[in-house]
């Protein structure tokens, strides 16, 4: 990643749609997810959880979508560090992992996630969840 450069055209952030952050390590992840929501969203990627942290410090996105498990911060390191951030705490963050059991999807929302889904998740679905976060942040499930 380079510094000193935006890491998104100011003119897309200008853009009447809302921003998504999505962080995930696998590339075919967030392809999928781009092709699922970028027609109604302008969505940004980050690959690891370092890289999302910065990502949204810079953009303070409406929403951001994690992956629990990826490299140099996992989805709770991230989701801790925004909830102390007074300037990104009520954004609505949604995990999105491959696998939770009862006990992992009740860690997960009670570790600041909005909400949780399982990969993979119907496209319907997603944009339900992503629409019903970005209209009031609630938990969902």
């Amino acid at each position: 990643m380079e510094y000193g450069r935006p890491i998104v055209q100011l003119d897309e952030i200008t853009s009447l749609r809302r921003v998504i952050l999505i962080a995930d390590d696998k590339q075919s992840s967030r392809d999928l997810l781009r092709a699922i929501l970028d027609d109604k969203y302008l969505v940004v990627e980050a690959a690891d959880g370092e890289e999302a942290l910065l990502m949204a410090f810079e953009l303070s996105p409406h929403l951001v979508i994690l992956d629990i498990h990826m490299p140099k911060r996992d989805g709770f390191g991230v989701v801790e560090e925004l909830r102390k951030e007074r300037a990104l705490q009520d954004i609505p963050i949604m995990a999105l992992t491959a696998s939770a059991s009862p006990d992992e999807k009740d860690r997960i929302l009670n570790s600041g996630f909005d909400a949780c889904f399982v990969k993979p998740i119907g496209p319907a679905k997603l944009r339900e969840a992503v629409a019903a976060l970005l209209q009031n942040k609630q938990s969902i499930t």
